[in-house]
Parts: C-alpha cells; sequence; structure tokens
C-alpha cells in the first residue's frame, strides 16, 4: 500500500475520531463527564422538545402613512412657490407673511395610508399642481384627477410594494437579531405571504417566554418630541370631556378605570388610567382602556398622543400607579435612527438606567432642538410609550440621552428590563409596527414521546439495513455498513457543528439518505458482481465498479438535492428542517460512499489480496 493510500485511511480514520468525540455529548447526554471539554450536543426542534411557536403581520401601512407624512411638508413647499410663482411673487425670496397668505390658501392633509389631498379655498388654483411639480418633487407620487377645489397626490403601486418589501424584510431580520441574543438554539424566522412572519422557538420555557413576546412585539422606535402647551393643546382632554363621559357609559368596564386630571406643573389636562400598585396584568388593562378611548378622539396629524406610567411613590413605597396621556407634536427630528450606543449604567442611587449616544447628525440635531425649546418639555418616546417628559433647561450637546427604568421594582427586575432594551435598540427598531397573529405553547410531553418513537425506528432501520446487507454482500456488505456508519456520524457531528436543531421532519430526512447510501452501494456492489462476470481482477473490479456507478450514483443525488435546495427556500418549520438534514445528508452520502469506501477497498485489497471480491450471494 503507498503512502498516499494509507495517509487518505488515516484521515478517513482521523475524522470519524474527531466526529465521534464531537458528538460524544449527544451520545453521554447528562451522562457527560464534568471534565469533557466538549459541552455542545444535538438539539432538538419545536416538535421534540417544545417551545413557542409566534405569527407576527406587519403593519406596513403605518410605514407608508408616516412616508406621506414626511411628504406632506415638501408638497405643501412646493405648492407655496407654485401659487407664489402664478401671483407674481418671487418664490423663492418670500418673506414670512408671504409664506403665512399663501399657506393660508390651501391645506394639505393625508387622505389615505398612501395618498394625499391638497384642498384649495379657490377652485381656480387647482391647477397650479402640475404632473412636472409633484414628479420633480417625490418621483413616486401620481397626480389623480382633480375634482372640484381639490386633487389628490397618490404613491404608485410599485412604491407600496416596495415599502412593504423592504419593511417586512427588515422586521424579519431584527426579530431574528433580536431572538438569537437569547442565545436560543436554531430559531426559524421566516416571512410567510406579503405581510406576515412566523417564529418557530425550540426550548423557550420558564421566564423566558414572557421576555421573548415583549422583546419581539416591541416595535422599539425611539424618538424626542415636544409637548405641545398651547391653549389650544392643553385643554384638548378638557374640550373631549363630554366624550369621556361618553365612553364611561358605553364601556364602563374600561371607562371605570379612566378619569380627567390636570398637571399642575405643565397645566396640561390629561387622562389618566388606574393600574394598581403593583406591576402585572393591570398594566395592560389600563394602557388599552387608555388607547381604546384615545381612538374615540379626532386627533391632527401633526399631533399624537402618547402614554407614560407614572408611580406616585412616598419613599419605596407605591401610593398610586396610573398611566395618563400627553398630548405632542408628531414631528421628531431626533429618533433612534441615528442612535449609535445603548448600554446599562447605574445611577448614583444604584438604579439601573439606560445611556444612548447617537452620532454625529443625530447629536448636532439634538441639540438644535433642544436650544430651540428651552423652557419646554421633550417627551423621550420609545413606541407610542413616554419614557418621561423633562423641562429643556438648556442647549444639550454631546449627543447624549439617558433612559430610566424605575419603579417601586427590584433591582435585578429593572436590570433585566435595561438589557432588554439595550438589547432591542441595539438590533435596531422595526420600520412598521407588529402585530400578533397567533400564540402557541407548544407543550414538551409530546416532543419527548415523539423523540423516543422516533430514535426507535431510526435504530431499527439502520439495524435491519446493516443486517441485510452484510448477509446478501458479505464483505463487501460489511464495507458498505462501514459506509453507513461514517454518513450517520458524520451526518450529526455537521448538525451539531452548525447548532442546527434536528426535527421529526429532519429524523425522516436522515432516514432518506441513508436509503439513498444503500442505493448507492447496491450500484456500486451490482456493478462488481458484472465485472467479476467478465472474469476481471479484483483491483480491476473494484475500479470498473465505482467508475460505471459514479454517473449514476452523482445524477440521483444532484436530483434530490435540487429538491431540497427548492424546499429550503420556500418552505419553514418542519419541511425546512427537513431540507436541512437531507442536503447535510446527501452531501455526506456521496462523500462516504463514493470515496470512503473505495479507500476501504484499495486497504482491504492491499492488507488481504483476495483472488475475488466476496459480493455475497
Amino acid at each position: 500500500m503507498n503512502k498516499w493510500k494509507m495517509w487518505k485511511l488515516l484521515l478517513v480514520a482521523a475524522l470519524a475520531t474527531l466526529a465521534l468525540i464531537y458528538i460524544s455529548p449527544t451520545l453521554l447526554g447528562d451522562s457527560n463527564p464534568s471534565w469533557n471539554p466538549l459541552k455542545k450536543s444535538l438539539s432538538f426542534g419545536l416538535d421534540l422538545q417544545g417551545g413557542l411557536e409566534l405569527r407576527y403581520t406587519v403593519d406596513y401601512k403605518k410605514a407608508i402613512s408616516d412616508n406621506m407624512l414626511r411628504a406632506r411638508d415638501v408638497i405643501a413647499g412646493v405648492v407655496t412657490e407654485g401659487l407664489a410663482s402664478e401671483k407674481g411673487m418671487d418664490a423663492e425670496n418670500l418673506t414670512d407673511q408671504q409664506k403665512a397668505e399663501l399657506a393660508a390658501l390651501f391645506t394639505v392633509e393625508r387622505y389615505d395610508f398612501d395618498s394625499l389631498q391638497i384642498t384649495f379655498t379657490n377652485e381656480d388654483d387647482v391647477d397650479v399642481v402640475t404632473n412636472e411639480m409633484v414628479r420633480e418633487a417625490r418621483p413616486d407620487l401620481v397626480r389623480q384627477v382633480p375634482s372640484g377645489n381639490a386633487v389628490v397626490l397618490k404613491m404608485s403601486e410599485q412604491r407600496v410594494a416596495q415599502i412593504r418589501d423592504e419593511v417586512v424584510n427588515q422586521t424579519v431580520d431584527v426579530i431574528r437579531q433580536r431572538v438569537e441574543a437569547f442565545g436560543l438554539v436554531e430559531p426559524d424566522v421566516r416571512k410567510n405571504g406579503d405581510t406576515d412572519i412566523d417564529i418557530q422557538l425550540p426550548g423557550v420555557k420558564g421566564t423566558q417566554l414572557t421576555a421573548v413576546r415583549e422583546r419581539i412585539g416591541q416595535t422599539a422606535r425611539l424618538a424626542f418630541r415636544i409637548v405641545d402647551r398651547s391653549e389650544t393643546a392643553v385643554n384638548f382632554f378638557q374640550n373631549n370631556s363630554a366624550k369621556l363621559v361618553e365612553f364611561q357609559q358605553k364601556f364602563p368596564e374600561k371607562g371605570n378605570l379612566l378619569r380627567l386630571d390636570q398637571d399642575t406643573t405643565t397645566g396640561q389636562f390629561f387622562v389618566a388610567a388606574e393600574a394598581g400598585l403593583t406591576r402585572g396584568k393591570g398594566d395592560a388593562l389600563a394602557k388599552n382602556a387608555l388607547i381604546s378611548f384615545v381612538k374615540t378622539l379626532h386627533v391632527d396629524d401633526d399631533h399624537l398622543v402618547g402614554y407614560e406610567l407614572v408611580e406616585d411613590r412616598d419613599g419605596n413605597q407605591v401610593r398610586r400607579r396610573f398611566f395618563r396621556t400627553h398630548y405632542l407634536f408628531s414631528r421628531a427630528d431626533v429618533t433612534g435612527d441615528h442612535l449609535t450606543q445603548a448600554m446599562v449604567q447605574f445611577e448614583t442611587t444604584g438604579e439601573p438606567s439606560v445611556s444612548i449616544e447617537f452620532d454625529s447628525q443625530g447629536a448636532k440635531a439634538f441639540e438644535q432642538v433642544t436650544a430651540a425649546n428651552v423652557g419646554e418639555y421633550m417627551a423621550i418616546m420609545l413606541d407610542e410609550e413616554v419614557n418621561s417628559a423633562p423641562v429643556i433647561k438648556e442647549k444639550i450637546g454631546g449627543g447624549r440621552a439617558r433612559i430610566s427604568l424605575g419603579g417601586a421594582r427590584a433591582a435585578n427586575e429593572i436590570l433585566a428590563d435595561a438589557q432588554s432594551l439595550v438589547t432591542v435598540l441595539t438590533h435596531g427598531a422595526y420600520k412598521a409596527p407588529v402585530h400578533k397573529v397567533h400564540d402557541f405553547e407548544v407543550g414538551p410531553s409530546l416532543g419527548q414521546d415523539t423523540i423516543d418513537s422516533g430514535i426507535v425506528a431510526l435504530l431499527v432501520g439502520i439495524i435491519s439495513v446493516f443486517v441485510f446487507m452484510v448477509v446478501y454482500y458479505r464483505a463487501g456488505g460489511i464495507i458498505a455498513d462501514i459506509g453507513l456508519l461514517l454518513n450517520v456520524l458524520f451526518t450529526l457531528a455537521i448538525l451539531v457543528g452548525f447548532n442546527a436543531a434536528l426535527t421529526m421532519p429532519g429524523l425522516a430526512g436522515i432516514v432518506l439518505t441513508i436509503g439513498m447510501a444503500v442505493d448507492a452501494n447496491v450500484l456500486i456492489l451490482e456493478r462488481m458482481r458484472e465485472e467479476m462476470r467478465l472474469g476481471k481482477g479484483p483491483r480491476a473490479v473494484v475500479e470498473a465498479a465505482y467508475s460505471r456507478a459514479f454517473t449514476a450514483i452523482f445524477d440521483g443525488n444532484i436530483t434530490t438535492a435540487i429538491a431540497g435546495v427548492i424546499l429550503l427556500n420556500f418552505s419553514s418549520g418542519p419541511v425546512y428542517g427537513f431540507s436541512v438534514t437531507l442536503l447535510i445528508g446527501i452531501a455526506v452520502t456521496f462523500l462516504t460512499q463514493v470515496f470512503v469506501t473505495r479507500i476501504i477497498y484499495d486497504w482491504y485489497l492491499d492488507k488481504f489480496r483476495p483472488s475475488q471480491i466476496s459480493t455475497g450471494i
């Protein structure tokens, strides 16, 4: 036996040994000794060990609606210039008074989530809005046929579809990053249809369930908005007190939690919803009641209502906890889009908080906003919830801010919330809100039964095949069985190495690849029989058999692999697990049955120098 052949045999033996060592934690289970440096074992999917199955739908229309609100200012600007030119004014050098006079001649309001309506006081001014003007200002908007004194600008269908796909794909990426931060094994996050996202999280249990749900469901849009303290804004909720009474009468269960109150510092009237003295279901009920009531009110597009959890404490004792409303300008010049860093820090009191930093653009914007609003109140918002609304005492430079997470809670609870918030801020916010479609907890008891039955079926199948090959093909069958054993060994090692989770369909994929491996061995052994009938010697028989069988084996594996790739790209959940193990198994099968068994035959011929190859009955 030449040195090259010996080295190939030693390489196969070394790989087999390493694979066996690598999967030893899986084989030993709880018996894995503490001194073994290898701890990673094969994990099981949702169907085998239980976990959490979620589906969310992405509210892409909200992202498009926000886009249209940003377009409103642009359109208002070009319409103002168009009116100025029509009236013989210098459109590029308008005074503030001229701008105000022109602005009084029209309004730009959201018509639908994907459209704006421009309404003129004089119908003759409608012609100012031309296709060229719209195309130059916003190429993605299409001018509709005017109706009376109004004209609608609608976003093109192509642009709507593009934004929808961008938003949903970005949400998939962010969700995947958030759940992976938990250290979960093989989380499956996949797009389903145009707007839905399926999430399968095997092995999630206990306190992780709540944490995962909160982390995934949080849009995490960070924004800094100014509190509107105009007379109209201050009295907004007082002016809607009749609607509050109507809501309380119509929905007493929710309405009984609400009451009108006034902020003694800002003078602003607000609606409060009692949440109970401790954190729990009362928080969700109170906030939901408040949101439900606000939805019955008309809030202008340039304003929004934020919600803040307030805790009235006397030292460490909580006297009252409630959610309250804030009437805010919707414009946010500083957002989490410019966030560069978020980290947990501890106040002088020892209470955890989250420190954030902005990039140069965000820092500049933050400085400009605070400089222009000294004496006003700035709401620090995460999604629709106001974290705090401190007064701006002076211009704030440096691009740094702090988010407090206080409350009459244990320090470890606040710290956990701070760490979770850092995670969602670091991995980015969704570009649009997500809404839960379904939420299923899969129990582990059924999974264990399935594991046991699946393993039994797998072992029975493998042993039966092994015995058949030895009985029918004798020495050739033994070499084939060695190849099959290495096939299973290498497949399991690769699954462990890639941190893949084994599912029940995955077990089926392994069984299928074993069948394909047996088929490859049968082709080779039958070719050997044909070559032996021609009177060829052992080496010529092996050479010719592998050469003639190669094409059939390759074609069979490649066609199956094509089907596996299609399943991999267009499936999810159990079918996805099946395709992963199938593709791994195909690659390993081709390697072991075409190359490894050939190396073993070469060693066998050199070691024992048989007069003929034993191919059985």
